[in-house]
Formats: C-alpha cells, sequence, structure tokens
C-alpha cells in the first residue's frame, strides 16, 4: 500500500463522490457514481448484493476511483475486498465513523428523504491503494 501524502489525504478527505470504476465480464468499464469515506489509507464504499459494481468485484476484485473537483483530480488504482458479514461491517463503520449526508449545492433547501427502493442485502467495499496520481489539487 503506497503511503499518502498529508496534501492528498486532506484533499481526498475533504470529498465525499467517487466515479467507481470496476470491470465487466466481457473487460470493458463499468462505471458508478457513489460516496465514500477516506480513513487516511483505505476506503470505504457500499452497495446492493446484487448491483453490477459487486458482480463485478466478485469476478475481478481490480479496481479505481477518481474525485474530481473543477481541474483538480486523484485516481486511484487498487483492490476491492468485499464485506458483507454484518459484524465485520459494523466495526469498519466504527473505523470510518458515521457517513455524511450527500453534499448539497450552496443555498439548496434540504429535500424530503426519497421513497424506499428495494435492494437487497448491503455490502461494504473495502478499497485499499496500490497506486495514485493527483494533479491540480490546489486549483
Amino acid at each position: 500500500m503506497p503511503e499518502i501524502p498529508p496534501e492528498q489525504s486532506h484533499w481526498l478527505k475533504d470529498h465525499s463522490l467517487c466515479i467507481f470504476a470496476t470491470g465487466r465480464k466481457d473487460g470493458s468499464p463499468q462505471q458508478s457514481y457513489i460516496g465514500y469515506q477516506f480513513d487516511g489509507s483505505q476506503f470505504l464504499l457500499g452497495g446492493g448484493s446484487t448491483s453490477f459494481k459487486m458482480k463485478n468485484l466478485v469476478r475481478q476484485p481490480r479496481c479505481s476511483l477518481s474525485i474530481t473537483d473543477g481541474r483538480g483530480y486523484v485516481v486511484i488504482y487498487g483492490r476491492a475486498e468485499l464485506v458483507s458479514d454484518a459484524a465485520e461491517m459494523e466495526k469498519l463503520q466504527a473505523r470510518f465513523g458515521p457517513r455524511a449526508a450527500p453534499p448539497r449545492p450552496a443555498g439548496a433547501p434540504a429535500a424530503s428523504a426519497p421513497p424506499p427502493r428495494p435492494m437487497g442485502a448491503r455490502v461494504n467495499i473495502l478499497f485499499t491503494p496500490e497506486k495514485i496520481i493527483a494533479n491540480r489539487m490546489t486549483g
């Protein structure tokens, strides 16, 4: 696992949404726009157990995520570990802290909660970086 420089670590903690990319069975990319949590060395993401990204990760744990802000970006390549055990998921959430609400545009009124949708069982994705590319994080 590469050492993440303090400037990059701080930038990653200040953001919470990413493009998460996995590989489909035919080799083409599958991208998902999802929230993440970062503890300084690993990322915690999640989703439904029957989603395409979970099926892709079961077959191939190599994946990447990209966080952008204007012209600044951090792209991280690594491996995912799927965690579905409830006790282990609780430990991960305690380690990463409470999930923040999704970001909202400045001055936007709070939205009412969307109606629940059937998602099936939830799975955590513990993402471990192997290679990091960053540029223009200061503007």
